[in-house]
């Protein structure tokens, strides 16, 4: 008769089944962990929906163009007034600057305006540097325009005024640059003037000029 195995025995070989069992289970949950965590971090785990949405937004703010910024606007800057237009009984007063003193004068003059001259310190620049008013203004006739002019003012001859009209004598100073001054009166012949005929003086220094209703010359004043 043949002996069975005892009980020991039979523990001993399930043992060893069970732990070979284990183990094999062990290696198999290892195996599906490892995969599940490849695919997960492959990307496996997210919705398809939501890769798809996260590419199109990638790919749009890729194409998207940079907005460039604006620039501030800028003020427009602002023309010169123009002088208004000239009145009933006005004239423009033309640009004088640069022309020679005396021949803006004659201009001012031709067009019924008086003429007060300035002049510099030094220099024989006879150019106008500005006028007031200033070129463009309305004036009226009769106004008077102040010349400046750039240099010191010139030698001027003074005129031969005895026999005249007192009247048509302070008309020829003017013009030539001087001021008269009537120390008697300014009615009649001028019967005398200082400085003489012939004298040199600067550009608006002043001749005395002595008229009289009487026959008999006048004696110029001892100075």
């Amino acid at each position: 008769m043949t002996g069975q195995p005892d009980a020991g025995q039979r523990s001993g070989h399930s043992n060893r089944t069970g732990l070979v069992a284990g183990a094999a289970v062990g290696l198999v949950i290892c195996a599906v962990v490892g995969a599940l965590g490849g695919f997960l971090l492959a990307g496996g785990g997210e919705d398809p929906a939501n890769r798809q949405a996260g590419s199109v937004s990638t790919a749009t703010t890729a194409a998207a163009p940079s907005t460039p910024r604006g620039t501030p606007g800028r003020t427009p800057s602002r023309r010169p007034t123009a002088a208004p237009p000239p009145q009933i009984g006005e004239m423009a007063l033309p640009n004088l600057v640069g022309m020679d003193f005396e021949e803006a004068r004659e201009e001012l003059f031709r067009r019924g305006l008086g003429a007060q001259i300035t002049f510099g310190k030094a220099g024989s620049d006879r150019s106008v540097v500005s006028t007031n008013p200033r070129g463009g203004a309305s004036v009226r006739k009769g106004v008077t325009v102040r010349l400046t002019v750039a240099g010191a003012p010139p030698e001027v001859v003074v005129p031969e005024l005895v026999g005249q009209s007192c009247a048509q004598a302070g008309r020829r100073v003017v013009e030539d640059g001087l001021y008269p001054s009537y120390p008697t009166d300014r009615k009649g012949q001028v019967q005398s003037q200082d400085p003489k005929g012939g004298a040199t003086l600067r550009w608006n220094e002043r001749v005395k000029v002595y008229c009289s209703d009487s026959v008999g010359p006048t004696s110029t004043p001892t100075l």
